[in-house]
């Protein structure tokens, strides 16, 4: 599957508060599993999660708190793994945003 890599960025708004942006940090391709869905009430509306293990080829800059987004969808990274240490591919634990 097609996504956009996003990267988080701090930055300051012009009333001095702080601020998350993401950039645009190139294409990739990805794999896409779902791990779990999840209903919880708050704050008075019923909340879902699903979160998806995700595997993709390797890069070096990629981290938690990075986002992949598709089309119509968005996944937030939670944690992120080379896992044979060859530097070939990377599996990612995500949250899928917006749900």
């Amino acid at each position: 599957m097609p996504v956009t890599v996003e990267q988080p960025v701090s930055t300051q708004l012009p009333g001095g508060q702080a601020a998350l942006i993401y950039t645009n940090a190139g294409p990739d391709f990805v794999s896409l599993r779902l791990l779990s869905l999840q209903e919880q009430f708050a704050h008075e509306r019923l909340d879902g999660t699903a979160t998806h293990r995700i595997r993709m080829r390797y890069r070096p800059d990629l981290a938690g708190g990075w986002r992949l987004k598709t089309s119509e969808r968005s996944f937030r990274l939670l944690a992120v793994a080379d896992p044979d240490g060859r530097e070939r591919e990377l599996e990612c634990l995500a949250e899928e945003e917006g749900r």
